[in-house]
């Protein structure tokens, strides 16, 4: 069956683990702003909410690409192939959550799983980001969250506004192991 990443806000810490974890795996030191996760932090609130791609089902960012740099593999993950990438940006405005970013280069980068054992999972102590098999929850959880797309702005603007609108949504208990929303 298909796994999912999810991220389970309430669990956040907003210690930043996940990001620091990926861009060491994925860009070999640690340098968060290329990390292909990112932590919104909410201080006021005492809130912190993961950003992490959705791997959606029928994705923008494919359909966007006109040298189709950007495609789906054998385990359903949406990935780039930097070679084919032409640096044009059709991929980062078309994704509704934010989660494609580009090189000062113009290639574009994204969350590829880690090759089906995503780094910020195993980094994360707290269970805010787990990678399981779609169950009835999962997909609940999932789905709110992917209905919070955003159209308009820059990756971190709509992943700020992704975020925002998730804590609102949020119902405020106390972060405990076995609650997942």
């Amino acid at each position: 069956m298909e796994k999912h990443l999810l991220a389970i806000p309430n669990r956040c810490t907003g210690c930043n683990r996940c990001v620091y974890a990926c861009s060491a795996v994925k860009e070999g030191m640690f340098m968060p702003s290329k990390a292909r996760i990112k932590v919104n932090n909410f201080p006021l609130e005492g809130y912190s909410v993961p950003s992490v791609c959705f791997q959606c089902p029928k994705p923008d960012c494919l359909e966007a690409c006109p040298q189709e740099a950007i495609f789906k593999n054998e385990r359903s993950v949406i990935v780039v192939d930097a070679r084919k990438c032409d640096g044009c940006g059709d991929c980062v405005a078309a994704c509704p959550y934010g989660m494609i970013e580009q090189y000062s280069s113009g290639k574009a980068y994204k969350c590829d799983m880690c090759g089906g054992n995503p780094a910020c999972v195993t980094e994360c102590h707290f269970g805010a980001l787990v990678f399981r098999e779609a169950d009835k929850i999962a997909r609940k959880l999932r789905g709110a969250q992917m209905k919070q797309r955003i159209t308009e702005g820059l990756p971190e603007k709509k992943r700020h506004q992704l975020a925002l609108n998730i804590m609102k949504a949020a119902v405020r208990i106390p972060r405990t192991a076995g609650y997942m929303g």
